[in-house]
């Protein structure tokens, strides 16, 4: 059974070093907002295993960077273990992450999306907007969104 559980920052950033930013310096972990009061970051457990960490996401107040509306809310830091994905675990983090953001008043999320994780966010009721951009030692990204009800 996969579990989400709200941590400290400092929680996920061991996977974020691991998976979204290897060979990065640490200073690149800590993104902005990571301590702003609603901020929320999120570790997936499996089966109770406190130990081992299979899932990040991080849900934070953040507007739009094309079109900035009240009620923005970024999901950032989004990641699976390898070996872990397409069972659920993503699903489960974004889950979350939208109902902390309503819980709050959001009315948006958005993320960069990694294109690899189009169709993920395309799944999820998710959609591209713009061109396709690349972030520096990362790669290729989209901006996608998707309005909350």
């Amino acid at each position: 059974m996969i579990e989400t559980i709200a941590v400290p920052a400092a929680r996920v950033r061991p996977m974020r070093a691991a998976i979204l930013r290897p060979g990065q310096p640490p200073e690149l972990l800590v993104y902005a907002g990571d301590d702003a009061r609603e901020t929320l970051h999120l570790v997936a457990l499996e089966d109770g295993q406190l130990d081992e960490v299979i899932g990040i996401a991080t849900v934070l107040r953040d507007p739009h960077p094309r079109e900035a509306a009240d009620g923005d809310w970024r999901v950032r830091g989004m990641a699976t273990a390898p070996g872990r994905r397409r069972r659920g675990i993503g699903a489960a983090l974004l889950a979350r992450c939208e109902e902390h953001a309503l819980a709050y008043g959001g009315r948006r999320l958005w993320c960069n999306a990694r294109l690899p994780a189009r169709g993920f966010y395309e799944r999820a009721g998710w959609s591209a907007q713009g061109e396709v951009f690349e972030l520096d030692e990362i790669g290729p990204h989209v901006v996608m969104s998707k309005p909350l009800t």
